[in-house]
């Protein structure tokens, strides 16, 4: 395969005479990409002509996938489709920094042929994923009030999104981000939250899938204006994404009063403490004590909680993966979980759960539940 490439490339590079003039690569057909080749290498310096292609090399080496060599080639047609010598290099140039090739395009130096013998390692699962946000290279945020009547509306969602560098949306699926969200108040970090997103859904206002930030999240000494400003950061691989949005309106008379610190922490733990063990107890079929951390109107009775046809009976086997607890707001407070569940038929689901507790007579018992997520998955 490397031999005829090097025949290709030697061919093209070598035949000055073209019918047409092209300044750009047409990438429509394998035609048409030799064709806009000789006409572009002819106007090229001996060595910029031996520059370009060994930068077509590299892109093929390192930008096209697959055992058929044909379909690589179409990927690379449709890669250098509409791009002129000056972006051909551009795009060498990084490959050869992210894989630590000494070459340039004006470099006298030519590419080491060993580069071209290594076999390039198949890609994990989770670099296959990362592929999806290749081009992302900041984060737009959007919001809306949770209500469009201000005297009820008690907070906004809001929407990030990842973008290219023209604006567009950038789409995935299925890719656990970590996305770190700081609000800001005259300048000064009055709060912080961690959200893990999977889809480019979350970023949608039309879907309504975005993250519930409540005015009583805040507390109302920490306010100097009516207004709070959003910076939102994914670090992930070798990717640093970053967005902001200011000027989002609040409703101070809706913020909270703060509590003792000692006070805050030990009623987060208790909360965090019986969703794990609500969890747990379900997967070893409990349910009377599961049960008893509950008074969900959902759950009516323990026989209805308990159901092999419609309630947690159903559920053979559970599996925590991780849980965190957010900040009270009032006598309410969310604990975020990630769990497996495994049904009687050995059918396995990951679900993304929010649970909502509330005080009741000195312990936090779970009061409704919000699935954010459910994926048919493998145990973990």
């Amino acid at each position: 395969m490397k031999k005829k490439i090097l025949i290709i490339l030697t061919f093209v590079f070598l035949c000055n005479a073209c019918d047409k003039q092209y300044k750009v690569i047409d990438g429509t057909t394998k035609e048409t990409f030799n064709k806009s080749i000789k006409s572009i290498s002819s106007k090229l310096t001996i060595l910029q002509r031996d520059k370009m292609q060994e930068a077509i090399k590299l892109i093929y080496k390192f930008k096209t996938e697959g055992q058929d060599e044909n379909n690589r080639w179409e990927q690379l047609y449709k890669l250098l489709d509409g791009k002129n010598t000056e972006q051909i290099f551009d795009i060498a140039e990084d490959i050869a920094k992210k894989n630590k090739i000494p070459w340039s395009s004006t470099s006298m130096n030519s590419v080491d042929p060993s580069v071209f013998d290594k076999d390039i390692k198949p890609l994990t699962v989770a670099e296959q994923k990362l592929k999806q946000i290749e081009e992302a290279t900041r984060i737009n945020i959007r919001f809306t009030p949770i209500d469009k009547d201000a005297a009820v509306n008690d907070g906004f969602y809001l929407y990030p999104e990842l973008v290219d560098d023209t604006g567009l949306a950038v789409s995935y699926k299925d890719l656990p981000l970590n996305l770190s969200i700081s609000f800001i108040n005259n300048g000064i970090i009055v709060y912080m939250i961690q959200r893990e997103i999977n889809s480019s859904e979350i970023g949608n206002p039309t879907l309504k899938k975005g993250i519930k930030i409540l005015y009583s999240m805040f507390e109302n000494k920490k306010l100097t204006t009516s207004n709070i400003d959003v910076e939102a950061k994914i670090n992930v691989a070798n990717k640093y994404l970053y967005g902001k949005l200011s000027g989002i309106p609040i409703d101070l008379n809706k913020t909270r009063d703060a509590l003792s610190p000692i006070e805050n922490e030990i009623n987060k733990q208790v909360a965090l403490d019986n969703v794990k063990k609500f969890i747990q107890l379900i997967g070893s079929k409990q349910f009377s004590q599961a049960y008893s951390l509950t008074q969900n109107p959902k759950w009516s009775s323990l026989e209805n909680f308990s159901s092999t046809s419609n309630g947690f009976g159903t559920i053979a086997e559970t599996n925590l993966l991780n849980a965190e607890s957010e900040e009270i707001i009032k006598d309410q407070l969310t604990v975020i979980a990630q769990y497996q569940i495994k049904d009687l038929n050995g059918k396995i689901k990951t679900l993304t759960q929010n649970f909502i507790l509330k005080k009741i007579k000195d312990n936090w018992l779970i009061t409704n539940t919000e699935t954010k997520e459910i994926k048919e998955d493998t145990w973990k």
